[in-house]
């Protein structure tokens, strides 16, 4: 689910036709960020399982 979610976000900070404001880039930022950080956490506990 992370790993959609960051690459929607992802797609949507490339495409982004006009500079958005302030806080929706530094939102966008701290979600992509968090989004990432989940995904690696998840790949982590996998590969610790195994």
């Amino acid at each position: 689910m992370s790993g959609i979610t960051s690459a929607a976000l992802i797609y949507e900070i490339t495409s982004a036709t006009e500079a958005p404001s302030r806080a929706l880039a530094v939102l966008q930022y701290v979600l992509l960020a968090g989004g990432l950080i989940g995904l690696v956490g998840s790949f982590l506990m996998h590969a610790q399982e195994k």
